[in-house]
């Protein structure tokens, strides 16, 4: 712990309370497009995953690519759905407050996103210019770029950062980029497997 000089949080399920609202929307325009899936089928298959990632993982899957305009009218219903609903993670207001380290954001989502559920949940002002996407590189997690051009950016040596995760993905990444990875698993029912729990609190001794 002596040695940490930053933390590195992943977006989506770790900062913002985010995936339940995803997955339903990503369920339901999937299903209406004619791909049939479950909630449940979408936490167990693509959490952690780049879009990329996912629309691969659909067109092999059911045989057929994803109609041109399903895209669209995915991410209009996901930012209806996040501006009613999106919540912090529970603790995570203060846990920030708190953390004297310096911090950043990486994540396998598009800039527009992070900066959009962010500032919905009053989180952008401990990120600005702190923010890096899998935009940014050539490869998502599971790969490593992400994590490495963070600390690249925030001019961190990778085995002196801590990576916050939630999904197999994530971790996955931040072991591949040759930082401390602690996983983060709200306690709710029906929640993904392969998630190790740790309170926000823990971070606070950092």
């Amino acid at each position: 712990m002596a040695n940490w000089e930053l933390i590195i949080f992943d977006c989506d399920g770790v900062l913002v309370d985010s995936e339940p609202i995803l997955n339903r929307i990503f369920a339901e325009t999937l299903t209406e497009a004619g791909f049939t899936i479950t909630y449940e089928e979408v936490c167990q298959k693509f959490v952690g995953k780049s879009l990329a990632t996912c629309l691969e993982i659909i067109t092999k899957t059911y045989g057929r690519p994803i109609p041109a305009k399903w895209i669209e009218r995915c991410k209009e219903r996901e930012i209806a759905a996040l501006q009613r609903e999106l919540q912090p993670t529970p603790g995570i207001v203060a846990t920030l407050e708190q953390i004297t380290l310096p911090k950043c954001v990486a994540s396998n989502s598009s800039h527009r996103h992070i900066q959009l559920v962010l500032q919905l949940t009053g989180l952008l002002h401990q990120f600005e210019g702190k923010m890096y996407s899998s935009y940014d590189v050539d490869r998502p997690k599971p790969f490593p770029d992400v994590y490495l051009y963070a600390a690249r950016q925030m001019g961190k040596a990778p085995e002196n950062c801590v990576v916050i995760e939630d999904s197999v993905p994530g971790v996955q990444a931040g072991f591949a980029a040759g930082m401390t990875v602690f996983g983060y698993a709200q306690r709710r029912k029906n929640s993904s497997k392969g998630k190790i729990a740790l309170h926000h609190d823990a971070l606070i001794a950092a």
